[in-house]
């Protein structure tokens, strides 16, 4: 599986059967888009007479060989994708709480995306608290804007609380088999593809 940051809070997942479009709020959909988890929209659409199918709803879906997760939270849905065995969550912007029943349904994720939107060095303390509590194998940050020749404040405040010295942006992320969560987690730092 292949992982891609579109920008903003969107990722693609490309799988053997599905491309997938994990994105909590709206954006445009690439062709070639199989499956759009989240995309901010107010129905699920199943059975769609043309285009992707959409899950935008809290619930349990099977679509494609992708498994996909949705669990409410008090500010939106968390969704998880399980594509070609690999979980990836994607809150889109992070809630205030997150109650333990809440992780447990969430359940076991091998890579999270986490949304430094906004840049506020709180938003790093959260996200790093929320990567801690979770345990994926690898995080993912998204939703802040790349500068050139440097590392964008957000960024460098979240690396930083993670305990990481060095980044290098990457193109894409590939992974294969579901490892179970990690006590060493791996922070990937993607180029925004536009």
């Amino acid at each position: 599986m292949e992982i891609a940051w579109l920008g903003g809070d969107a990722l693609l997942l490309r799988g053997r059967e599905a491309r997938v479009l994990l994105a909590p709020s709206s954006v445009p959909v690439p062709s070639g888009v199989d499956i759009v988890v989240g995309g901010g929209g107010d129905g699920n659409l199943l059975r769609p007479d043309g285009g992707p199918q959409v899950v935008a709803r809290p619930g349990e879906y099977e679509l494609r060989g992708v498994t996909v997760h949705g669990v409410a939270l008090p500010t939106g849905t968390a969704f998880v994708a399980i594509v070609d065995e690999v979980p990836v969550c994607n809150f889109g912007a992070l809630p205030t709480e997150f109650p333990e029943d809440t992780l447990e349904s969430i359940g076991v994720v091998d890579v999270l995306a986490v949304s430094l939107e906004g840049g506020a060095p709180g938003r790093a303390v959260s996200a790093a608290a929320l990567v801690g509590r979770l345990q994926p194998a690898v995080v993912v940050p998204i939703g802040f804007e790349p500068v050139e020749g440097g590392v964008p404040e957000a960024l460098a405040a979240f690396i930083k609380e993670m305990g990481v010295g060095e980044v290098h942006p990457q193109a894409r992320l590939s992974l294969s088999g579901f490892s179970g969560g990690s006590e060493d987690t791996r922070v990937v730092v993607l180029e925004p593809r536009r």
